[in-house]
């Protein structure tokens, strides 16, 4: 019995994926707009996740030289029209570049990290405190 509310605790305590594949319909209109990023021949978009916090915000998986991702944004959670709000180059970015365009708990539930000292090199997940 102790055993099996210590598995059950485990469990529990275990944090969740708070971020969702995006649709088929979702995915074409994110993979329209993040692909206008991309001015080589080699871009590949590779799929899209969105936050489950905000259904406004999502996140493109979009790989080619310089180029590894988008945060993307629309009108309403229902919509199709999203936006470019934030790219992720070759590098990792600034946290403070990522929270200027999206709520903490939406750069959590996307596990967008970023550079919190650049000076340190110290990265972390933008949406967490501290």
């Amino acid at each position: 019995m102790v055993g099996v509310l210590a598995i059950a605790a485990a469990f529990a305590a275990a944090p969740a994926a708070a971020d969702r594949r995006a649709t088929k319909r979702e995915a074409a209109a994110i993979e329209r707009v993040a692909l206008k990023l991309c001015t080589r021949p080699d871009c590949e978009f590779r799929g899209a996740r969105v936050s489950t916090r905000n259904a406004r915000y999502a996140w493109a998986d979009v790989v080619a030289e310089g180029l590894s991702g988008a945060l993307v944004k629309r009108p309403t959670a229902r919509s199709r029209r999203f936006r470019v709000i934030g790219v992720q180059g070759g590098g990792i970015g600034l946290c403070s570049y990522w929270r200027a365009r999206a709520p903490r708990g939406v750069l959590r539930d996307l596990r967008i990290f970023g550079l919190v000292d650049p000076e340190s090199g110290v990265t972390r997940n933008c949406g967490k405190r501290g």
